[in-house]
């Protein structure tokens, strides 16, 4: 029998990210809504930060929302990003979802004279690096949608 070759993929933080786990599946970010309040979470969480609840259903969030607003860093984030050698500036963006909350992403686009206020944003995933098992360690970017 033979080994398989392939790498598996983990997210960066557990109740972040949902990776496909079979052809055609879309990956999405994973958040919480608080049944007392309303409030929305990104990450999962089991208390709600708003009212103190406990009584939270955990939610699969939205793959698209609009661009809130956005930074082209010129500089290196600290760890856990590890940038390319040679650095290459990126994008850095909040990104207003549906469901009424605003995210901090990292953008595939750096040039800012692609980018707006107010345009339509999509979810991808991307490799961050490989871990001590040999496991790709996925995270979460979002690109402009054509």
């Amino acid at each position: 029998m033979e080994k398989s070759s392939a790498k598996k993929q983990v997210p960066i933080k557990e109740g972040m990210i949902k990776l496909p786990t079979k052809p055609g599946e879309q990956p999405c970010l994973l958040g919480s809504k608080c049944l007392s309040c309303g409030e929305v979470f990104f990450i999962r969480r089991s208390r709600c930060e708003q009212c103190q609840s406990d009584n939270l259903e955990h939610i699969e969030l939205s793959r698209k929302g609009k661009l809130y607003s956005y930074s082209i860093m010129y500089y290196p984030a600290p760890p856990p990003y590890k940038p390319p050698d040679p650095f290459v500036p990126y994008g850095l963006g909040w990104i207003a979802l549906p469901e009424g909350l605003a995210i901090i992403s990292h953008l595939t686009e750096n040039d800012p004279n692609k980018l707006h206020v107010g345009m339509e944003m999509e979810l991808i995933i991307d490799k961050l690096e490989d871990d001590e098992a040999g496991n790709e360690v996925m995270y979460y970017k979002f690109c402009p949608v054509p």
